[in-house]
């Protein structure tokens, strides 16, 4: 519905949206991807459908709402569409309710779904560097055969699945939980790990 109502205001054709697509998407990927239905498309091509029908496409704010809101909607269609696809799964706890590594996991994986279920080549890289976050441990991770155990881990797998550095300090809270590490230790470790990036070391100082 997002995807169709989109290219109804701006009047496009199938034809002229696979013209402003990038990456050569097609006229019938396109199409598909705004069908809607069982299968949700990947996330690139609905970016890709986003762009085509901005009107300024560089620049623009309306791209850079559009494309928060797709990806919001994306994140839950996909959410929806492994849901009834994979056995389920018992309801996590919420973040303050976790005390042991077992709820953590569970709590990671739900993470994982949630972000979209991004591949693991993708979380490498969206982790922040090669050998930060390797695919087989994300794959070992979101399938419950281990956690990340140091706190430059945990960071990299947030990094991993997009959350938002204004809603991390319960996450960071609830690591520090599980591994018996203080709240002053905890954010003596954050001020180490962003020692090099500005923005996140005053964070840690107005917290």
């Amino acid at each position: 519905m997002f995807l169709r109502r989109r290219r109804a205001a701006g009047g496009w054709t199938y034809e002229e949206l696979a013209e402003l697509a990038d990456d050569g998407v097609s006229r019938q990927t396109l199409q598909r991807a705004a069908a809607g239905g069982m299968n949700v498309p990947s996330w690139p091509v609905v970016a890709n459908f986003i762009r085509a029908t901005s009107p300024l496409r560089e620049n623009d704010i309306e791209l850079e709402r559009a494309t928060k809101k797709g990806k919001e909607l994306w994140r839950k269609a996909r959410y929806e569409q492994r849901q009834r696809t994979m056995p389920r799964r018992p309801e996590p706890p919420v973040l303050a309710l976790v005390r042991s590594e077992a709820d953590l996991a569970a709590v990671l994986v739900e993470l994982y779904e949630r972000s979209g279920a991004p591949s693991m080549r993708t979380m490498e890289r969206r982790a922040g560097g090669l050998g930060i976050l390797p695919h087989s441990t994300a794959h070992r991770i979101v399938t419950r055969k281990t956690l990340p155990y140091t706190l430059a881990q945990f960071e990299a797998f947030l990094n991993a699945c997009d959350v938002p550095m204004q809603r991390r300090y319960p996450w960071y809270s609830m690591w520090a939980r599980v591994n018996g590490v203080s709240v002053s230790a905890l954010y003596d470790e954050l001020a180490k790990l962003w020692a090099d990036t500005p923005a996140k070391s005053s964070m840690t100082k107005a917290a």
